[in-house]
């Protein structure tokens, strides 16, 4: 459908329609426009002009889940951002039954936009909760994310050492809450290094029994997640021109089934970043210290030509 709700041809780049700015839940909502086959109804952009790379995650998140089996929650999103895309366009995701066995479901989804042009590949796999011995890595909360100040409040002065980094602002999505504790600290390239921890999390609460939890928490997954690949080098790169960045490829591991909604923490370090790319691994725990998910993403991190 467009904006009047006219159907639209799926070879047809149809705009987007108008989004109210505030519930993460519509920007990974879809329409279903034939069995196994769906279009993305709202664009979320960067700051450099592109699709915001957690939207793209979440919605191809959202057309695996309208293809699996209700019962099955999501066990495990991999994607590969392929081509930059256009937030003003919308996007035809096409998925495919790779299994639905006895304990998983799996699909693979490929998003394409305007004549052809594909511009990500995911696969994602559902299973109910198996018997199994149980562990995991432990959290202890250290504040409460309500008290901490959000970016809108940071000195100017403390902001503008994050210039090297490009897109990395005081700018925050109207659909998330996001806090960052010992922020001064943090986020000083005196004291930088590859690692960062936040908190985060959706600002509307969702429809009770939304199965966009998923969605929504892959939305939110991709934001601030590579700071800890490239925040480390802040002191070196405060006399260079701003670093080039661009997700890769990102994965997500869904531990329990949880809403976004609710506060959570994440804990995101870098173990290397060379060639040209950075790697950054993130543990997700709630306030209670229960482990909800990991997410791993690829950056491309490269210098301006001409800067070397």
């Amino acid at each position: 459908m467009d904006g009047q709700g006219i159907r639209v041809a799926d070879g047809d780049e149809a705009a987007c329609d108008p989004w109210d700015n505030q519930a993460a839940e519509a920007l990974v909502s879809l329409e279903t426009i034939a069995p196994l086959r769906y279009r993305s109804r709202f664009g979320d952009g960067n700051l450099n002009g592109r699709s915001y790379g957690g939207q793209i995650l979440g919605q191809a998140m959202m057309a695996a889940t309208l293809s699996a089996p209700e019962d099955r929650p999501a066990a495990m999103l991999q994607l590969l951002f392929l081509r930059g895309a256009d937030p003003a366009r919308r996007i035809t995701f096409e998925a495919q039954i790779l299994q639905d066995g006895k304990r998983f479901s799996s699909r693979h989804v490929v998003g394409s936009q305007g004549d052809g042009r594909t511009v990500l590949s995911a696969q994602a796999t559902f299973s109910a909760p198996q018997p199994g011995p149980r562990h995991a890595a432990p959290f202890a909360r250290l504040e409460d994310p309500e008290g901490l100040p959000d970016l809108s409040v940071i000195p100017d002065a403390l902001m503008a050492q994050l210039r090297p980094l490009g897109p990395y602002s005081q700018h925050i999505k109207p659909s998330m809450d996001f806090r960052i504790p010992e922020i001064e600290r943090q986020l000083s390239a005196a004291a930088a290094e590859p690692r960062l921890r936040f908190w985060i999390r959706s600002r509307q609460p969702l429809a009770t029994g939304s199965r966009a939890q998923a969605a929504v928490f892959a939305y939110l997954s991709d934001w601030w997640l590579n700071f800890s690949s490239v925040g480390g080098h802040l002191r070196d790169l405060q006399t260079r021109a701003p670093l080039y960045l661009s997700s890769l490829n990102h994965c997500i591991w869904f531990h329990r089934a949880f809403s976004p909604d609710a506060w959570m923490h994440v804990d995101t370090e870098s173990p290397c970043a060379d060639g040209g790319r950075g790697l950054s691994i993130a543990r997700v725990h709630d306030r209670n210290g229960s482990m909800l998910a990991t997410s791993i993403q690829e950056t491309l991190m490269v210098h301006p030509d001409g800067d070397a």
